[in-house]
């Protein structure tokens, strides 16, 4: 996938997309930097609410009170914690006062809560919130849809706001790219070779206060590499020219 560098800057209000390596980069520690903070939240409020620790991989988690009204909400506090992020990356994205790179964070942290696993989740049978409605409430077809419902409706307007802030040509493919693709497929494979690696092959697999000391040490990993890269987001951009570019010249090509 290649993208021509934009010529002009874009509107204060909107962001211009230009995916290289860097970006790729960038947008990978931002996406870790979150997921793996999705499933601290869960194991630390667990810790709260249950009076000791449990224990956590990369992928799941495990408390010391299971099957207790306090163990379920430690369930959802991960999905709170992300649907809380979504509507942080969109206030980064429109607040008056953004700065181009804030506007950049925005749009990346709303995608990296990979809200299109959250919103399907349900229908295809997993997800925390699926977990504690249907405890509550029955694994029935209908819990599953108005869990489905419930999910779609907080992650529409930071979704909306995403799409509106493209000023890229091809606005649609581009929301689709990173709403179907693009964040999972960059982190994806590292997120569950690392839970293979700790679950099948046991590499530091110790435990400090629960966690395994390979998430401790990729979460070293991501937070340097988060504060370390984050400006690789921000799209490069030149003064406007005296004749008003070719359209084409500025729009991205999906190849």
């Amino acid at each position: 996938m290649t993208t021509s560098t934009p010529s002009v800057p874009a509107p204060r209000t909107g962001i211009l997309i230009k995916v290289d390596w860097r970006y790729c980069i960038a947008l990978y520690f931002v996406v870790m930097f979150y997921a793996s903070a999705h499933e601290l939240v869960h194991h630390f409020f667990a810790r709260a609410v249950c009076g000791s620790w449990g224990t956590k991989t990369f992928n799941s988690f495990h408390t010391t009170c299971e099957g207790t009204f306090g163990s379920y909400m430690a369930t959802l506090a991960g999905p709170v914690y992300t649907f809380a992020c979504m509507y942080l990356g969109w206030w980064l994205l429109v607040a008056a006062r953004s700065t181009p790179l804030r506007r950049q964070l925005g749009f990346a942290i709303i995608f990296a809560q990979l809200p299109l696993q959250r919103i399907t989740g349900p229908l295809l049978g997993f997800n925390d919130e699926l977990y504690v409605t249907r405890h509550y409430f029955g694994n029935t077809a209908e819990t599953r849809w108005l869990t489905f419902a419930a999910i779609l409706l907080v992650c529409l307007p930071p979704l909306i706001g995403a799409f509106r802030s493209i000023n890229n040509r091809w606005r649609i493919t581009w929301f689709l790219f990173y709403l179907c693709l693009f964040p999972a497929l960059i982190w994806g494979p590292v997120f569950m070779g690392l839970e293979y690696l700790l679950l099948t092959h046991h590499v530091l697999n110790g435990q400090w206060i629960g966690i395994a000391h390979l998430f401790i040490a990729n979460e070293i990993v991501t937070v340097f590499g988060y504060y370390a890269t984050r400006r690789w987001l921000l799209v490069p951009t030149t003064a406007p020219s005296a004749n008003p570019p070719d359209t084409a010249s500025i729009a991205p090509a999906l190849t």
